[in-house]
């Protein structure tokens, strides 16, 4: 079946992208002169003009025509490189061959330009449940440390549906749902080849330290990694930094999770959800520098690599993730290669 979107001409443009374009154009009374439309021209608001929208087909259907008459289509963007190229390129980066389906993705070029010469025997991966690059570019103050610590910031694209199972299934698979099984939020054990069976085969000593329950709990077990699980972001972070200090991996993977249960609970970019991004950021330059220290002069590797974003239901004004839209599919991903 050919596919629709390509056909198009707003795939991929967000109604708020259309109206801030039209409003930075004409204004918001300029606006209101050519569609005759109460929230454009008393007290007018983003919020309250897109609440309208939504709700009057006649009103958008004038707004995105407008869109495209007047402002100039944007070229074709190139492909962006999908969460499903992690797998290989951590393998790739750990020289380990092979270990996926045959159907996984490849790796991301972008990230192994950076990989030293002759790879790495250390790595590092930090996996924050819900965190989209909406954040990292309303928020950039959170991770501005990550660019002084000598992190690169690599943007890819989210899988659909954007649910957590359903992306960390991806990512370390290689494999798009139809590929891995989870297509909805289940946790059962992945039946497919994954990275926690390459690293192992390839003998790579391997560890999972993550909230007792989640998704990256549940989906990887049965393999012959090490598991830890803890109750809460802070159990966590004290068993990853342990298993550091004692050195007896070369593959940790940490999971946090308190921003998705904020998200939900008050909305995506309220105080409360936002600080809680900032404990992750936080967590993860200590694991980082912990990381750095044990393994000083060892070629190593650490990644910051959330699953998918998330953004406000206009019904709740709650936090929810699960869409083909930007705020919950653009994902930045941050990588750094040591020696």
């Amino acid at each position: 079946m050919p596919d629709t979107n390509v056909r198009d001409p707003l795939h991929g443009i967000t109604l708020e992208e259309i109206l801030n374009a039209l409003v930075k154009r004409h204004g918001w009374a300029g606006l209101g002169q050519r569609v005759p439309a109460r929230c454009f021209l008393y007290e007018p608001s983003v919020k309250s003009s897109l609440a309208f929208l939504r709700k009057t087909p006649w009103a958008r259907r004038k707004i995105e025509a407008m869109y495209l008459r007047e402002l100039p289509r944007r070229a074709p963007a190139a492909p962006e490189a999908c969460i499903t190229s992690v797998a290989a390129t951590l393998l790739a980066a750990m020289g380990v061959a092979g270990g996926l389906e045959p159907s996984a993705a490849a790796p991301d070029a972008r990230a192994l330009k950076l990989l030293p010469a002759g790879g790495v025997k250390k790595v590092l991966v930090y996996a924050p449940d819900a965190i989209g690059r909406r954040m990292v570019t309303l928020h950039a103050e959170l991770f501005e440390n990550f660019f002084s610590a000598g992190f690169t910031r690599v943007d890819v694209r989210s899988v659909f549906p954007s649910k957590t199972p359903v992306c960390y299934a991806s990512m370390f698979t290689g494999l798009p749902p139809a590929g891995h099984g989870i297509a909805q939020y289940e946790k059962p054990a992945l039946g497919c080849k994954t990275l926690f069976d390459a690293l192992p085969a390839g003998g790579v000593k391997t560890a999972i330290a993550a909230v007792k329950g989640s998704s990256i709990d549940l989906i990887f077990r049965g393999r012959p990694v090490d598991y830890f699980s803890g109750e809460c972001d802070q159990q966590v972070t004290a068993s990853a930094l342990e298993l550091i200090e004692n050195g007896g991996h070369d593959f940790i993977l940490v999971y946090h999770q308190e921003y998705d249960d904020l998200l939900h609970a008050v909305g995506p970019w309220k105080d409360g959800a936002v600080a809680a991004v900032r404990r992750h950021a936080d967590a993860f330059l200590r694991l980082a520098e912990a990381f750095d220290r044990k393994w000083s002069g060892v070629p190593r590797a650490a990644l910051f690599a959330p699953d998918h974003g998330a953004h406000t239901d206009p019904a709740t004004g709650k936090g929810i993730h699960g869409d083909d839209c930007p705020a919950d599919m653009d994902v930045a991903h941050f990588w750094k290669f040591s020696t």
